[in-house]
C-alpha cells in the first residue's frame, strides 16, 4: 500500500515538474540506499561494488558527466561503518586483526608519509594534497571494510559471485558498444573534450570504454578480471559453472581487445605467466601454457592485417620499434634528473592535467608521466615510491603465502587468481597509472581484504 501510493506520488511529480521529480527520487532513493547500509553493512558493501562498476555510466547519461562521483562514495562507506555499530559488531577485534598484518602497517606507514608531503616545499596546493589523503584515507578505509565483509570461505566465494557478474555485464556492454557502436549521447561525451577525444578516438575507431571512465581503466580491469576467472575456472570441478565462467572470459578478453588498451595485452600475459609459475607442477598447467603460447604466437603472426583490435595488439609488442615509446623513453630521460635531486618529490597532485589545475606554474605540471611508478617517483620521490614498492612486494608475497599454505582445496585457487591478477596490475603501472580509479575499489582491495585473511582461512576447517 505504501509502495503504490510512493509510486503514485512520484509519478505525478515527474510528470507535473520532471527536475523536481529527479531531486526527489534521487532524495528517496539515497536515504533508501543508505538504510540499506545501515541495517546490512555487507549489502551496502555490495551496493558500493555495483556503484564503482556503473558510477560514470549513470554520471554520463543521468547528469551530463557532472556527478560527484567520490561524494556518494565517502555517503557509502560512512554509512556502512554505522551498520557494523548498528549490527553490534566488534570493530575492536576486527582492528586488532586488521593492523595485525605487515601489509596493513606499510600501508600506514605510506599514510603517514602522505600526510607529511603538506610540509613539502615543492608543493604548491594544498587542496591537491587534500585530494589525494582523501582518497588515501578512503581507499584505506573501504580497505577495512572489506576485511570485516570477507571474513570466512563462504563470504568470500558470494563476493567472487558478485565479481563475475558485474564483470560479466560490463564486458558484454563494452563489446556491445563495438557491435552496435557507440550511442550519440556517448560519442557527444567523448568529443566534449579534446584530449578525451584523442585518447578514444585512434587510427579512425572509438575505443570502447563501457560504463567506466576510459578505455584504459575498463582495459585493465577487463585484464585483471580475465586472468582471476580463468585460473577460478580451470581449478573448477563442476563442469556447468565452468563452462558459465568461461564464456564470461571470452566476453571480458574481447571487451579488453576493444578497448584498445595496450598496456592491457601485457597485463593479461603477465598474469598468465605468473599463474603458470605458480602452478608448474601441474600438468593441466603445462597444457595451458603449452596453448596459450600458441594462440599468441598465432595472434602476432596470422596473415590478418585489416583488423583495428588485432594490430593494436601486436603494437604492443614491437617494444623499441614503437614510436610512443620513444616518446615516453625521451620524457622519462628529459624528468630523471628532477626525480634523482628531489627524493621527497614535487608534491602530491602536481604531475599532468591535474598539475596544471591544481599547482599551475610547477615544474612538473603538466608533464604527462604515462607509467603509474613515475608519477609516484616524481610527487612522492624515490622514499615514497620505495615504500609503495615493498606494499606491492608484500602484497604479492602474501598471496603467494596463501596458496601454498591453504589446505582448502576450493580457496587454494583463489589466492592463486588473487595474485595474478594483483600482479598483471603492478605490472601495467609500468607504463599506465592502472591503480586509483574508482573501479579498483571493487576489485584490487577486495582481493587484498582475502589475501590478508589467509591464516584465519587457512585455519578453517575444510568443508
Amino acid at each position: 500500500m505504501i509502495g503504490g501510493m510512493i509510486a503514485l506520488i512520484m509519478g505525478c511529480l515527474l510528470a507535473m515538474n520532471l527536475a523536481l521529480g529527479m531531486l526527489v527520487f534521487g532524495v528517496v532513493l539515497g536515504l533508501a540506499v543508505i538504510v540499506t547500509c545501515l541495517l546490512s553493512p555487507e549489502t551496502g558493501f555490495y551496493i558500493n561494488l555495483v556503484y564503482c562498476f556503473t558510477v560514470y555510466f549513470i554520471s554520463r547519461i543521468l547528469f551530463g558527466d557532472g556527478l560527484q562521483v567520490g561524494v556518494v562514495i565517502d555517503v557509502l562507506i560512512i554509512a556502512i561503518l554505522f551498520g557494523f555499530f548498528v549490527k553490534g559488531v566488534s570493530l575492536k577485534k576486527g582492528i586488532n586483526q586488521f593492523t595485525h598484518n605487515t601489509i596493513i602497517i606499510l600501508i600506514i606507514i605510506n599514510f603517514m608519509y602522505g600526510a607529511l608531503q603538506l610540509f613539502n616545499p615543492e608543493g604548491h596546493s594544498v587542496e591537491a594534497w587534500g585530494q589525494a589523503i582523501r582518497r588515501s584515507f578512503e581507499t584505506f578505509v573501504f580497505l577495512f571494510i572489506a576485511f570485516l565483509v570477507l571474513r570466512d570461505k563462504a563470504s568470500i566465494q558470494r563476493y567472487i559471485r558478485v565479481l563475475f557478474v558485474l564483470c560479466t555485464a560490463v564486458a558484454f556492454y563494452g563489446c556491445f558498444q563495438q557491435w552496435h557502436g557507440l550511442f550519440e549521447y556517448e560519442k557527444a561525451w567523448v568529443m566534449a573534450d579534446e584530449i578525451r577525444f584523442g585518447l578514444v578516438f585512434i587510427n579512425g575507431e572509438f575505443r570502447k570504454f563501457s560504463t567506466f571512465n576510459d578505455p584504459t581503466a575498463f582495459g585493465g580491469m577487463m585484464a585483471a578480471c580475465s586472468v582471476f576467472f580463468t585460473v577460478i575456472a580451470l581449478a573448477e570441478r563442476d563442469k556447468r559453472r565452468k563452462r558459465k565462467l568461461l564464456a564470461g572470459v571470452v566476453l571480458m578478453l574481447l571487451a579488453m581487445a576493444y578497448s584498445g588498451t595496450r598496456t592491457a595485452n601485457v597485463m593479461l600475459l603477465a598474469g598468465f605467466g605468473m599463474f603458470v609459475l605458480l602452478t608448474m607442477n601441474r600438468k593441466s598447467t603445462r597444457a595451458f601454457a603449452f596453448v596459450g603460447a600458441l594462440v599468441f604466437v598465432a595472434i602476432l603472426y596470422v596473415p590478418i592485417y585489416n583488423n583495428a583490435s588485432i594490430n593494436r595488439f601486436r603494437s604492443s609488442f614491437v617494444g623499441a620499434q614503437d614510436e610512443s615509446y620513444k616518446v615516453r623513453e625521451l620524457s622519462r630521460n628529459f624528468i630523471r634528473p628532477y626525480m634523482h635531486s628531489h627524493p621527497f618529490g614535487g608534491g602530491l597532485g602536481t604531475t599532468g592535467n591535474l598539475g596544471l589545475t591544481l599547482n599551475p606554474g610547477h615544474f612538473l605540471a603538466g608533464f604527462q608521466t604515462d607509467s603509474g611508478y613515475l608519477q609516484m617517483a616524481l610527487e612522492i620521490g624515490w622514499i615514497g615510491l620505495a615504500i609503495i614498492c615493498i606494499i606491492f612486494y608484500s602484497v604479492l608475497k602474501g598471496g603467494v603465502t596463501g596458496y601454498f599454505r591453504c589446505p582448502d582445496e576450493e580457496m587454494r585457487p583463489v589466492y592463486a587468481a588473487g595474485t595474478c591478477a594483483i600482479f598483471c596490475f603492478y605490472v601495467g603501472m609500468f607504463a599506465q597509472n592502472t591503480l586509483g580509479h574508482i573501479t579498483d575499489m571493487a576489485f584490487y582491495y577486495p582481493i587484498i581484504a582475502i589475501i590478508l585473511r589467509a591464516k584465519q582461512i587457512g585455519r578453517q576447517e575444510v568443508t
